[in-house]
C-alpha cells in the first residue's frame, strides 16, 4: 500500500472514531427534517493517486440522520480510473449555533476500476474492468457560510475487493 493512502485512511478512521466518541450528545446540529444539499465535490483517491470529481446530493430524514448519495469519476493515472456511486449515512452535530458541523459517515458504494495495458504482441490497447460493491467509513466538517451555502472537506476509507482506497475531498453545496 502507498504510504500517502495509509497515512490518509488512518486519519479518515481516526476522525471518524473521535467524531463519534468525543462529541457530547447536547451538540446536536440544528437540521431541518426534509432539508436537501446540492454540489460538486473534488478530491484526492490514493488506490491510484489521482483527482475525482463529481456530484453529492443530501437530504435530511431528521435532525440527526442524513442521507448523501453521490457520484464520482476517478481520473486515470497509473493507467486506472473508475466510476464510483456511494450512498453515505451522515450523522451530523452542529457546533457554532450550527455553522460548523462535523459528522461521522458509513455506507455502500459499488465502484467500477478500469485497467489500461498496452499489449506490444497484438499491438493494441487492452481495457478490463472491475466492478465491486463495497463499505465505506469516514467524517467530514462542513461550514455553513450563509443559509443557502456550505462548505465541506471529508476523508473516508472505501473497503473493496483488491481496490479499497482512502479518499479525500472538498465540496461545496447549494441548501435548498
Amino acid at each position: 500500500m502507498h504510504k500517502t493512502s495509509h497515512y490518509i485512511r488512518r486519519a479518515a478512521l481516526c476522525a471518524a472514531l473521535a467524531t463519534a466518541v468525543l462529541l457530547p450528545a447536547e451538540a446536536g446540529a440544528e437540521l431541518r427534517r426534509g432539508e436537501k444539499s446540492f454540489g460538486p465535490r473534488v478530491g484526492y483517491v490514493g488506490k491510484n493517486n489521482s483527482v475525482s470529481a463529481g456530484l453529492v446530493f443530501q437530504y435530511s430524514l431528521s435532525r440527526r440522520v442524513r442521507l448523501a448519495p453521490e457520484a464520482s469519476v476517478i481520473f486515470r493515472n497509473k493507467d486506472m480510473d473508475a466510476l464510483s456511486v456511494a450512498l453515505n449515512v451522515h450523522v451530523p452535530f452542529g457546533f457554532e449555533n450550527d455553522k460548523v458541523a462535523l459528522y461521522p459517515l458509513a455506507g455502500v458504494e459499488y465502484v467500477s476500476w478500469t485497467r489500461h495495458t498496452y499489449d506490444s504482441q497484438a499491438d493494441k490497447d487492452v481495457t478490463s474492468h472491475s466492478n465491486r460493491f463495497g463499505a465505506d467509513v469516514g467524517a467530514g466538517v462542513e461550514l455553513r457560510c450563509t443559509s443557502s451555502l456550505k462548505l465541506s472537506l471529508e476523508g473516508r476509507y472505501t473497503f473493496v475487493k483488491s481496490y479499497s482506497t482512502a479518499q479525500v475531498s472538498l465540496g461545496i453545496s447549494y441548501i435548498f
